[in-house]
């Protein structure tokens, strides 16, 4: 029998629960497309911040969600705990409207949420272990569950199309040509490529370039695995090629991205 339940495939990256030190020179740092989704949650004190360089406001004892590639900083004059998941799911959650959205919480999602962060406290130097990581999962899922729909871009209404993006999401790290993606998706190759860019909006070679970019962040940020490793994994010939097409898209090497300190961002 086919399974017709649907995955969101949460992918948990990283869970802290810190103490965010402000420091004096924090207006100097560049705004990152991070490309994954935030979950926060700041128990003590409202946090100011600017979103898209637009002055907003995240609030105390609420939990909130922010979509992949929203830039956003903070504008705070002391320090601040805060504890945050970052994680990855699939389609239509890869593809929202970016700005900071308060989540409804009821009991059992608050009670969840604040053993969560005790754990997370006492787990800050240890690896963590396979529960406490699928009740992150759970937390990430509930929360995504009550993201509001409308926030949802699924501008790709077309089986043809979604057929090609699911095989991109899961294959970007191999020679994928329109040809190809056009096979896949049982379309002649120029009709797909006119297809692609009505509902996406970009070319099909557009959209896998930066898929492939997007992962290799997180590679980056996220696993110890060297350059040519990462640029291998993500489907480009060499890692000249992989440094050129980063930076041209980050304005950062791939090196130099990978050393940028993160810690004074949220």
């Amino acid at each position: 029998m086919l399974n017709q339940y649907y995955n969101a495939e949460i992918n948990i990256l990283l869970c802290r629960c810190r103490l965010v030190s402000v420091s004096r020179d924090w207006r100097k740092n560049i705004f990152l497309p991070l490309d994954f989704w935030r979950l926060y949650y700041h128990p003590d004190s409202h946090v100011n911040i600017f979103l898209e360089n637009t002055p907003a406001l995240i609030p105390s004892g609420k939990l909130i969600l922010i979509p992949p590639n929203t830039r956003l900083t903070h504008d705070m004059k002391h320090d601040f705990k805060q504890f945050y998941i970052h994680f990855l799911a699939a389609a239509p959650y890869d593809h929202c409207r970016t700005g900071i959205y308060p989540i409804e919480t009821d009991t059992a999602m608050s009670q969840l949420l604040e053993s969560l962060m005790a754990e997370a406290e006492e787990k800050e130097s240890l690896v963590p272990d396979r529960f406490f990581s699928i009740r992150l999962e759970a937390l990430c899922g509930l929360a995504l569950s009550r993201f509001p729909e409308e926030a949802v871009l699924q501008n790709h209404a077309s089986k043809q199309i979604e057929t090609a993006l699911h095989y991109i999401d899961r294959f970007y790290g191999e020679k994928l040509s329109n040809r190809k993606l056009a096979r896949v998706s049982g379309m002649a190759t120029n009709s797909f490529i006119r297809l692609f860019r009505l509902k996406t909006g970009v070319a099909p070679q557009h959209y896998l370039r930066e898929k492939r970019i997007r992962q290799a962040a997180v590679l980056l940020r996220y696993t110890e695995k060297s350059i040519p490793e990462i640029a291998e994994e993500c489907g480009f010939a060499s890692r000249y090629h992989f440094t050129r097409v980063f930076k041209q898209i980050r304005n950062f090497s791939p090196a130099e991205f990978r050393r940028y300190d993160f810690s004074s961002t949220i």
